[in-house]
């Protein structure tokens, strides 16, 4: 089975509010889940993906980790462990985090900046 990711330009993804939840500062833990999990949300609603067959329909948890694991065997992700780094609930280590960047064209950098996506910046 193969799949392709793309990003689809009209998806509106961006919109998504940078800082979720009260007036509370969060601790650095609080602050990268956050960053993160708005990133790879936004990457995820902006995708597609194209099967064997020539159909195309959105990017799913579980086929992003199942492409995961066939790209980067030596990363080990899940589609419960996907789950809770898109929820805040986790943080992401570095090789994944490098994986997919590697999976979605974007550089490392953007899962922990929060200015802005500027599809312009961001070398493809």
């Amino acid at each position: 089975m193969s799949t392709t990711v793309s990003l689809d330009p009209q998806s509106g993804a961006g919109d998504v509010a940078e800082h979720q939840g009260g007036d509370e500062e969060q601790t650095p833990r609080q602050a990268a889940a956050a960053i993160f999990s708005q990133r790879l949300a936004e990457l995820i609603a902006e995708s597609v993906v194209s099967t064997e067959d020539g159909s195309a329909r959105s990017l799913t948890l579980y086929s992003l980790a199942q492409h995961l694991e066939l790209a980067y065997p030596d990363v080990p992700v899940s589609q419960s462990g996907l789950y809770r780094l898109i929820n805040g609930e986790a943080i992401p280590r570095l090789d994944l985090i490098i994986a997919l960047a590697r999976v979605f064209d974007v550089p490392p950098e953007y899962f922990v900046t929060v200015s802005e996506r500027n599809t312009d910046s961001w070398a493809r």
